[in-house]
């Protein structure tokens, strides 16, 4: 456990002094968060007010901007993976030091978006849980891009999986289908979308007598998911012979 800590030091600010060199990238990425909130303000503009709808895509974006943010950061360095796991590199804390500099990423990204959506049109709700709903969702997000990238054999392939894995958090929603009409199969697949928690949580928030449980269940199931998906990322790393 020591040596895996220390591991994850080392490789976390590796991997931040490889981000920091390509700041032209850090900054495409990033400038999508308000570009993205501009567009929410422009669409909801004349209906004057919230709806579920912007709550969705406000959960939605943050799912966006995890999983393209990791997607390609994997499968990029396979070859220097396969080649440091013979020194003793730990892959939980390989796939712990991506979350670590992503999750920072992603967290201007989403206080950046709920900024420009703020400024135009003062969403309701404690802006402090709200930001933590939607960078739960990057996490999510985060954990989905990093396990596709551990499966895929090229970058092309990763970048070209990501709609796959936004659609259905659109399909399976119940903006795109109410609640009323979904069969069990069809809300069973929706409790593993991220979008719908975070939905879930941050259409609540709005509301006038704020139930925290719903809140609080949002938030874990979150988590849950990016623990999960992370584990997920790390066992894709394991080459078949040694599973």
């Amino acid at each position: 456990m020591t040596l895996m800590r220390r591991q994850l030091g080392i490789l976390t600010r590796r991997y931040a002094a490889c981000t920091a060199g390509d700041p032209l990238t850090v900054l495409l990425l990033v400038a999508q968060a308000p570009f993205i909130g501009w567009l929410c303000t422009f669409v909801w503009a004349d209906a004057g007010r919230e709806t579920d709808s912007l709550y969705f895509v406000m959960a939605l974006s943050s799912v966006w901007f995890g999983c393209i943010n990791a997607c390609r950061e994997v499968v990029r360095e396979r070859a220097i993976v396969e080649r440091e796991r013979f020194f003793g590199l730990s892959l939980p804390a390989y796939v712990g030091s991506k979350f670590a500099v992503l999750a920072g990423i992603g967290l201007v990204q989403v206080v950046l978006m709920q900024a420009a959506i703020e400024w135009a049109m003062a969403l309701k709700g404690p802006f402090l849980v709200q930001t933590a709903t939607m960078f739960g969702c990057t996490l999510a997000g985060m954990g989905l891009g990093l396990f596709i990238s551990a499966l895929s054999k090229s970058q092309e392939r990763a970048v070209g999986a990501i709609p796959l894995l936004i659609l259905p958090q659109i399909l399976f929603s119940e903006v795109t289908l109410p609640e009323r009409y979904h069969g069990d199969t069809m809300s069973l697949l929706e409790n593993f979308m991220p979008a719908h928690w975070g939905f879930q949580a941050i259409r609540e928030l709005a509301a006038a007598d704020i139930d925290w449980g719903v809140v609080a269940g949002g938030l874990l199931a979150l988590g849950a998911q990016t623990l999960v998906l992370g584990a997920l990322a790390v066992v894709a790393l394991i080459p078949r012979r040694d599973v």
